[in-house]
């Protein structure tokens, strides 16, 4: 068994974890104690100077579960942003080789849930930074478990049992998603599936807000003006300074998180500074 430390990111969640080297293969003690600080952390890991191959970072995604291996069938207007021979690895970048991108530029350039848009949302995502800019680039993360337990219990109450709408197309109509799907806003639409306002985790059982503005279009048992104005104070909400984490990259990090427990969002104000590479594994409950 490796010499496992941690060390808290934030007072509420996330922890830095060393003494793990994912170029080589983890023993099960080990992969056992990753999956619960995964949980301890309420979804937020970092690990540093993980200089580690494509075949690597797959291999470490399927240490927390199923990996996501058809993403061109889920995504069709992202299948040219995958890594060649690794249907696992979805690239985001803003380097172009002949004008051609490796990788898509503005990718999440906005708070989200990945895939809460799916019918069987994925559970978490690993992203392992391969090319960074001199400045900038940093990805912010929340803690929804958090921002579910600061509210009030009245209001605890009034959203427990409450369904939300989290569709493509809000993200088509909002953000940078709008390039992908232009001209093909009825597959954005189709892309669409319900889920509860606050989603009880499917392993630690711990409830959080389900919601995020990238993709949740209203809450189905609220009139529309009473979703807007309800979805617009869990956004302000959730996003409070205290409930945040803003992770400053490194050469070589990788980082993971729980889509049923962390939002995310990636600032993008880096472009006159470098080219930012970065690949993506999703992890998929078993």
């Amino acid at each position: 068994m490796s010499e496992i430390k941690y060390r808290p990111l934030t007072p509420t969640f996330g922890m830095e974890i060393t003494g793990v080297d994912f170029s080589k293969e983890l023993a099960s003690d080990d992969i056992a104690l990753l999956k619960q600080l995964w949980i301890d952390a309420s979804g937020m890991l970092l690990f540093r100077d993980q200089n580690i191959t494509p075949a690597d970072h797959v291999r470490l995604t399927s240490y927390f579960g199923k990996v996501q291996d058809d993403i061109a069938i889920q995504a069709p207007v992202l299948a040219h942003y995958l890594l060649d021979g690794y249907p696992e690895i979805y690239r985001v970048s803003n380097k172009k080789i002949d004008g051609k991108p490796l990788g898509r530029e503005d990718a999440g350039t906005y708070w989200h849930s990945d895939g809460s848009w799916m019918q069987q949302a994925p559970r978490g995502s690993i992203l392992h930074a391969i090319e960074l800019p001199s400045v900038g680039g940093d990805t912010i993360f929340n803690d929804m478990g958090a921002a579910y337990d600061a509210l009030s219990e009245p209001m605890r109450t009034m959203l427990d049992g409450l369904t939300a709408m989290h569709t493509v197309l809000k993200a088509a109509l909002e953000s940078s998603y709008a390039k992908e799907y232009a001209g093909k806003l009825d597959q954005a639409a189709q892309k669409s599936a319900t889920k509860p306002v606050i989603l009880r985790h499917p392993v630690s059982g711990r409830p959080a807000l389900y919601v995020n503005p990238g993709f949740t279009s209203r809450i189905l048992e609220l009139s529309a003006a009473e979703s807007d104005a309800v979805l617009k104070m869990l956004f302000e909400h959730s996003t409070r300074p205290e409930f945040l984490y803003r992770h400053q990259w490194r050469l070589h990090d990788v980082a993971m998180w729980d889509n049923f427990t962390n939002m995310h969002f990636a600032v993008a104000n880096y472009k006159a500074h470098g080219w930012r590479l970065l690949n993506r594994t999703t992890v998929l409950l078993d």
